[in-house]
């Protein structure tokens, strides 16, 4: 009898959680905000270490005079984030205004006596989406995984770096290097980054509001006659990334390049891969050897298999850990940012990405790619056959929650 009550007990939770998730995301769906930005004119630099980034974002933070925004999903509380939280109580002493908003869930671990002492020295601290009913469970899933920084309205960050040793490759779990693309950012797109920095601070500071605004650009678009390359940003939430993904890939004529942590695409992306392929199309995927979360790596074990069988390439970075998020198309497009290949980046967090026009960059950073390649080796029938059962068994687990994870 006691048995058949816990079992009900277990039952009656599963299907709260459930309907929670459903209704909650049904009615985050229905309005969500709607980012419509132009092209903007902007110089920009592909970073893809984290030695090289550190140094190139806490020189900006040192060269601030008036503001300065950071929004990150993951912040820790080891040597190299407090370096970075000296760094900002230390420009709050120079009259600089600084905002700081990290995800509730990304930065649970952060330590309250961090907070309370950015607080204190006047670092306006902030989390972004804290969890709140209704829809509790959904919104424990529904995250900022945006990474932006501007800086004095002149600079601005985006891509998959957040602030932690393994971003330096100094986690012995996860290896170095860490292999992410960030980039660096001047010129006339600033306002656009720093309209969607300033939506998410004040949507946080009202409670996370649902939202059915429409937002476009503010003022003018300020060129400056040196700048000969373009971006488009592409601000998602709530499912609007699916339609962009599966867009881009049924317009790739030759070669679809894809670097993601975590290969969970939702039914229309995957078959717009395998349709791909039975056009003749090349398709090249890296994804990491190591991993960073329980369940994700054997959540795409099912995705590695079709789509080696439908004759796509798919590789295991094997030197460190790989966190890139970065779609390359005909050598023509190429998207990169916040936004992972899979479900939970799709339909559940705000991402930012960034679109290239210039052959040159694009270039680069397929050169990049094509390099983690060499530093990779690929998945093959033999290499899935020979996967431990508890891998397997881990792989049979997550197809039941492929899209949370």
């Amino acid at each position: 009898m006691v048995l058949y009550m816990l079992l009900f007990i277990f039952l009656l939770v599963i299907a709260l959680l459930f309907i929670d998730y459903f209704f909650g995301q049904r009615m985050y769906q229905k309005h969500p905000p709607v980012f419509n930005f132009t092209k903007k004119k902007a110089d920009f630099d592909l970073i893809t270490t984290g030695d090289r980034f550190f140094k190139l974002f806490f020189d900006d933070i040192r060269n601030a005079k008036s503001n300065v925004d950071i929004s990150f999903f993951i912040v820790k509380n080891d040597d190299i984030s407090k370096q970075f939280y000296t760094l900002l109580k230390q420009k709050t002493t120079e009259g600089v205004t600084v905002r700081f908003m990290v995800d509730r869930i990304g930065s649970f671990r952060l330590k309250k006596d961090i907070i309370n002492d950015l607080k204190t020295n006047g670092v306006e601290f902030i989390y972004s989406d804290k969890p709140s009913f209704p829809f509790l469970f959904y919104k424990l899933n529904r995250r900022n995984h945006r990474k932006i920084t501007v800086i004095d309205h002149e600079v601005a960050y985006i891509g998959g770096f957040n602030i932690g040793k393994e971003y330096i490759g100094a986690d012995p779990k996860l290896g170095d290097p860490w292999r992410d693309y960030h980039i660096r950012m001047t010129g006339a797109v600033i306002p656009t980054i720093q309209q969607v920095f300033d939506y998410d601070y004040t949507s946080a500071t009202l409670g996370n509001p649902i939202s059915v605004d429409y937002i476009t650009d503010k003022g003018a678009d300020q060129e400056t006659s040196h700048q000969t390359k373009s971006l488009d940003i592409i601000v998602s939430e709530s499912g609007q990334l699916e339609d962009k993904f599966v867009s881009w890939i049924n317009n790739a004529t030759s070669e679809i390049l894809i670097g993601t942590p975590y290969f969970i695409p939702s039914k229309r992306m995957f078959n717009a891969l395998l349709t791909a392929l039975y056009k003749g199309i090349d398709v090249k995927v890296i994804v990491p050897e190591k991993a960073d979360h329980p369940l994700v790596k054997p959540a795409g074990f099912p995705y590695y298999r079709e789509l080696t069988r439908a004759g796509g390439d798919v590789f295991l970075f094997n030197q460190g850990f790989y966190h890139a998020k970065v779609i390359i198309i005909d050598e023509t497009f190429c998207d990169l940012g916040t936004a992972n290949f899979d479900m939970r980046s799709v339909f559940l967090n705000k991402e930012i990405n960034v679109i290239m026009d210039s052959y040159e960059d694009i270039n680069s950073v397929r050169s990049a790619f094509l390099k983690d390649i060499n530093n990779s080796r690929p998945i093959t029938e033999q290499w899935m056959q020979q996967q431990s059962v508890k891998v397997k068994l881990e792989g049979l687990v997550a197809r039941l929650v492929r899209p949370l994870l």
